[in-house]
């Protein structure tokens, strides 16, 4: 009886360790070209027959999902970060910005003058227009316009709120931040029409302004009570209604107070219309209006005069 030699491996193995052992020693060289990550040997005869198509539709999904994510939100995290930080700098720096200055005043309107007014307005500031006359009321409006659209627009209103009414205040709403225009107005009864020179971008924004004219307007208060003309000569009334005394007459100017002082010499006579109060020299005659602010003076020409305006005293100065 023959013994069987059990250390001897059988002959139909052999053939089979041999091919492991070389597609073993084949997966190692193919991860160590490939930046030396080792690849899980795998049989050939545990792949399944579907896997090739199965890895085909996950990269497929996967590119979808990533197509779908850039349309969505098209930038990263990093990029939304950046662009909030932007807009929150933008809206600091905005808060930050001066605004301009705001002026309310009036000034005399000469219908004879060779430039308009400047009106100055700032882009998200209103500004208000009236028109008064001698008398200090206010003067109704017929038509406005304006002649560029794109720098502004311009609406007017009635203090009255009655819509049959005129409108009297012109409402002027700056749309560009720089720029030049002209706004032309005209008044009842006033033959000339008015027109305004509106600056956009300035340092100083005119919120309301006030134009006074040296005109009774339709609206006009009584400028002087009926008076006996032993007391009072015509030619003092016709100066305390902005008037010449008399057709001769020569104006001259007067510094010193208010913008509307008026002044007219005759001869070696000086007629003066003022709301100043004057002590010297002495006048000759005098005449008021009915409420008692404004005055009418003939008293001798001389270049200064001493008056009391505004609580203080102070000099008039005039000059032909």
């Amino acid at each position: 009886m023959v013994t069987p030699n059990l250390c001897r491996p059988k002959k139909a193995l052999v053939p089979r360790i041999v091919s492991f052992l070389l597609m073993l020693a084949a997966l190692l060289l193919t991860s160590t070209a490939l930046g030396n990550e080792p690849v899980a040997p795998v049989p050939p005869w545990e792949l399944p027959e579907n896997a090739g198509r199965q890895t085909l539709r996950e990269d497929a999904r996967e590119q979808a999902f990533e197509t779908t994510e850039d349309q969505l939100m098209p930038m990263t995290l990093d990029q939304l970060q950046t662009l909030i930080e932007s807009l929150e700098t933008t809206e600091a720096l905005s808060s930050m910005h001066t605004p301009p200055e705001m002026n309310q005043d009036s000034e005399p309107l000469d219908l004879n003058a060779a430039q308009p007014p400047i009106l100055r307005v700032v882009q998200g500031y209103g500004t208000s227009i009236i028109f008064t006359d001698r008398t200090g009321r206010v003067w109704p409006l017929t038509g406005d316009q304006g002649f560029n659209e794109g720098l502004f627009s311009v609406t007017a209103n009635s203090i009255s709120g009655n819509p049959e009414d005129l409108p009297s205040v012109l409402v002027v709403q700056p749309l560009a931040s720089q720029g030049t225009g002209n706004l032309v107005v005209t008044l009842k009864g006033l033959e000339t029409p008015i027109v305004l020179t509106l600056a956009l971008g300035q340092q100083v924004v005119d919120v309301r302004k006030e134009y006074k004219l040296p005109l009774p307007g339709p609206n006009a208060e009584p400028e002087y009570q009926a008076v006996s003309p032993r007391n009072i000569e015509p030619a003092l009334l016709n100066v305390l209604n902005g008037l010449p005394p008399v057709a001769s007459a020569i104006q001259v100017e007067v510094h010193g107070v208010e913008p509307e002082a008026m002044a007219w010499r005759v001869g070696d006579d000086l007629y003066l219309r003022t709301v100043a109060e004057v002590y010297s020299p002495e006048y000759s005659q005098r005449a008021s209006n009915p409420n008692g602010l404004l005055h009418a003076y003939k008293l001798p020409h001389v270049p200064v005069l001493l008056v009391s305006f505004n609580g203080s005293m102070t000099e008039i100065i005039t000059q032909e």
